[in-house]
């Protein structure tokens, strides 16, 4: 048989290749180990990156494996060119993906993006080259052309379309999130009735972890669609609104100063922007107080919040105000005349600027404020503060204190802070207790009361601006009489 009888002439020609080849691809696969061994190295030193090490090894490869091809026989080359164009598709496929880690590194670190980078643009460019890499082998090693094949199969590929229409939207939800960027991992977002920190973003999902520590995967395309809220951007403070019930009997200024109070003292409440207490609704049987107020951080709410509403209950407390049950209560006892008689109606009645009210209006006045106290030394009132309130001094002595001098020490019957009340302008001094003091605090609203009912006080009051502008020309003022003109005008804007 001819067949056996070529048998051996076979394998000597295959001895004699192997003889031949064996040596360079030995020494190819040495020389590949070496490069990569000193990449290796140079990365654990910090020389290289990974991504830049793995560039680097697999350019070296190519080049080794075309010197290969270069020194080998043709009809040796010809014979192993399904492999040579195997390795070489795989070497430049695993170059090209680590480009696109290099770069997106590169870009990355310019951007400052900072965290877990996100992964689904590289992942859409390294399947792009994966299909350029198939497609290159398909065409060399079998001679399929793939626009036909991709063209004869237009059926196919609509069906397959339709059948993945949600991933397909998801990617390209996905893809458009990142460029948009409307949120970045790290960051609190809310989307639809989701809240969460956000740790990835991958082909399908944006990933969320939310304040239970549950891990929520939504899908990309609902997070486009849906209403997104990012409370990191334009700054990390978040603003926090909470609801606060008091009694229909408690005058608003003693409610607001105690939940200012809570508000300045809680844990967590940024002093920039300052908190705001207001008046939010009257209901049947409550009076309902907001406080708006900053917080450093999403996942701080919940701790601030805490730290307000412990304190307003304990300022509450401490100033016999009565948080309101959803109940009415029945009385059932004869009503007591002297019951609800406001305090302090005998110290209004010494106050100058009120002469001529009725025993009825400062009662009025007196309930529709509030009565604090205050230790020796406790500062009163801070010089540069806001404020919307003036005290009338029951008991006790204040000293009247700028920059570290006293100018002046008020007693029962006089008022300070009414320059504030009156013009809207900050405190202009210190106001400090000498003795254990009480004051009646009145604020805005209820002066304004008194004003519509007694609008004789008006004059009262530019009297009151006339003598501050009288003091200012015997200091060598000048502009007093501009000055007082323009307090005066400030009143009536505020009350008028």
């Amino acid at each position: 048989m001819p067949e056996l009888a070529a048998l051996p002439e076979m394998f000597a020609d295959a001895s004699r290749q192997a003889v031949h080849v064996g040596p360079k691809v030995a020494g190819f696969a040495a020389a590949f180990l070496a490069v990569a061994a000193l990449l290796s190295f140079l990365r654990r030193r910090g020389v290289f990156s990974r991504s830049l090490a793995g560039l680097l090894r697999w350019l070296s490869g190519l080049v080794l494996l075309w010197l290969l091809e270069a020194s080998l026989p043709g009809e040796t080359v010809a014979q192993a060119r399904a492999a040579f164009t195997v390795a070489a598709l795989a070497m430049g496929f695993l170059a090209a993906c680590q480009a696109v880690d290099y770069l997106y590194c590169k870009l990355a670190s310019a951007r400052a993006i900072g965290g877990q980078g996100r992964h689904i643009l590289q992942d859409l460019l390294k399947f792009c080259i994966l299909a350029v890499t198939i497609g290159l082998g398909l065409r060399q090693l079998t001679d399929i052309q793939i626009g036909s094949l991709l063209t004869s199969s237009a059926i196919l590929t609509a069906v397959i379309g339709l059948s993945m229409q949600d991933t397909i939207g998801s990617l390209f939800s996905g893809l458009l999130l990142q460029v948009e960027k409307p949120f970045q991992e790290g960051d609190w977002i809310r989307a639809g009735d989701v809240e969460g920190k956000v740790t990835e973003v991958t082909w399908r999902y944006t990933k969320v972890v939310t304040l239970d520590s549950n891990e929520v995967l939504l899908p990309n395309n609902a997070v486009a669609k849906d209403r997104l809220v990012n409370f990191n951007r334009p700054t990390p403070q978040v603003r926090q609104i909470l609801y606060v019930p008091a009694p229909l009997d408690a005058p608003p200024v003693k409610v607001k100063s105690a939940i200012q109070t809570a508000l300045s003292r809680a844990e967590g409440v940024a002093k920039n922007p300052p908190p705001v207490v207001r008046l939010h609704e009257i209901q049947p049987d409550r009076l309902v107080y907001s406080a708006a107020f900053g917080v450093h951080a999403f996942d701080r709410r919940l701790a601030t919040a805490d730290a307000v509403l412990s304190g307003v209950w304990y300022q509450f407390l401490e100033r016999d105000i009565e948080i309101p049950a959803p109940t009415r209560r029945v009385v059932m006892d004869a009503p007591d005349p002297e019951r609800g008689r406001p305090e302090g109606i005998a110290a209004l009645a010494d106050v100058e600027l009120l002469s001529g009210m009725t025993d009825a209006d400062m009662a009025m006045l007196a309930r529709a404020s509030v009565v604090r106290q205050y230790a020796p030394g406790q500062t009163v009132m801070a010089r540069g503060e806001g404020g919307t309130t003036m005290s009338f001094i029951l008991s006790g002595q204040v000293a009247v204190v700028i920059g570290a001098k006293e100018v002046a020490r008020l007693s029962a019957g006089q008022i300070f802070g009414e320059m504030a009340l009156l013009t809207g302008e900050p405190r202009q001094a210190d106001i400090r207790a000498v003795e254990h003091t009480r004051c009646l605090e009145v604020d805005r609203e209820g002066f304004r009361m008194v004003l519509a009912r007694h609008p004789e006080i008006i004059d009262r009051v530019r009297a009151i601006f006339a003598a501050r502008a009288a003091a200012n020309r015997s200091a060598a003022a000048p502009e007093a009489e501009a000055e007082a003109t323009n307090l005066f005008a400030r009143f009536c804007k505020l009350f008028l």
